[in-house]
């Protein structure tokens, strides 16, 4: 992270994760961006005065590790390229500084509100009968066999409205990994807003709009599929990941 990066982020109020018991927005409207790392001290310098960022041990760039389960047809990546409107990720997701990982159900619904589930579990790459007894609780599939797909890692800085019920989450130097390849994408961030009315305004999106950024809805999961198995059907995709490959990679 470059140096007026860092600067920047050191200029926002700091909250603590452990004070946003009521702002985790589990069922949410997402909306999604990418841009180039340059332009990121750019977008966040006129929101600094509109939003805390939040910080554990004094930190406030933390890092993050997921690792994406499906069935062996690829059901979950399917389901999303089908556009289905009721779609599900299947996930643990780890955070480094605090060692703290879970088990996540994510439910699509109706293409734009995500309903997530989750509870604490210790990272494995295996999943054993306590984990599938959580993950049917809240998805009607009858699952045989789920196995671990691809990894992300990458760092985050968290942002959450000082007076609207909105968070923001800027994913950084972004890794995909599966059992043959790993790639790196250092140049292109992940932007998301997450608010829990689609109606309700927010100071974060009209910024990026006036630095003339699009939503670019593509899940994590989805393109680190494509970037590191690009035989993968991934029709619906194409535009956007020729998009990524020409800005990014």
């Amino acid at each position: 992270m470059g140096l007026s990066l860092q600067k920047l982020i050191n200029e926002y109020t700091p909250i603590d994760f452990s004070e946003l018991n009521n702002s985790k927005l589990l069922n949410r409207i997402d909306t999604k961006f990418i841009c180039h790392i340059s332009l990121l001290p750019q977008i966040l310098k006129p929101t600094i005065q509109h939003y805390y960022i939040c910080q554990t041990n004094k930190i406030r760039n933390c890092r993050y590790q997921s690792l994406y389960f499906d069935t062996p047809q690829l059901k979950t990546y399917f389901d999303h390229h089908k556009q289905k409107r009721l779609r599900y990720k299947i996930r643990f997701r780890k955070y480094i500084e605090t060692g703290d990982s879970f088990l996540e159900v994510k439910l699509k619904e109706n293409f734009a509100r995500t309903n997530k589930k989750r509870t604490q579990f210790e990272l494995c790459n295996k999943l054993k009968t306590k984990h599938f007894e959580f993950i049917k609780k809240h998805i009607n599939y009858n699952f045989i066999e789920l196995n671990p797909i691809l990894w992300t890692l990458f760092n985050r800085i968290t942002l959450v409205g000082k007076n609207i019920p909105e968070r923001i989450t800027i994913d950084t130097d972004i890794c995909f990994k599966n059992k043959n390849r790993i790639l790196t994408v250092p140049n292109m961030v992940v932007i998301e807003v997450k608010r829990s009315k689609g109606n309700v305004k927010s100071f974060f999106i009209e910024n990026l709009r006036n630095n003339n950024l699009k939503p670019f809805g593509i899940s994590k999961y989805v393109l680190g599929n494509i970037l590191l198995t690009p035989k993968i059907k991934h029709n619906l995709f194409k535009h956007k990941v020729r998009t990524i490959n020409k800005n990014f990679i």
